[in-house]
């Protein structure tokens, strides 16, 4: 009985193996192709880059208000800041203050144009 058991479980075993192993192979086809790095070809000079390099180091502000730092930080993003000043609540940072308010309402245009860009 015993060795009717082994054989039977040897078998359930030897006919799962193929299936577990069947993306880890050298001839994977579907999901991601992934990327090829490649030059890109720039109409700028070496000269010309390094001194947008420079003016980026002397002043590492993107443009909404972050500040590029490096390292595990990486980037530290602006933030609101407060003060009272003669009784009222003013803001104190140089973030703009008057951007519209988000809507969760979406048009119609809207919705069409979410659609043609994300799901077709």
């Amino acid at each position: 009985m015993s060795f009717r058991k082994t054989v039977f479980v040897l078998a359930l075993v030897s006919a799962s193996i193929p299936a577990a192993f069947a993306n880890g192979g050298s001839t994977w086809v579907g999901g991601e192709a992934g990327f090829d790095s490649h030059r890109v070809q720039s109409n700028k000079s070496r000269a010309v880059v390094q001194k947008e390099f420079e003016t980026f180091r002397a002043n590492r502000l993107t443009s909404d208000g972050g500040t590029l730092v490096g390292g595990e930080a990486g980037y530290i993003r602006a933030q609101h800041s407060y003060a009272f000043q003669e009784g009222k609540l003013v803001h104190t940072d140089t973030i703009a203050h008057n951007t519209p308010k988000p809507s969760l309402a979406m048009t119609n245009a809207e919705r069409q144009l979410f659609r043609e860009q994300y799901i077709n």
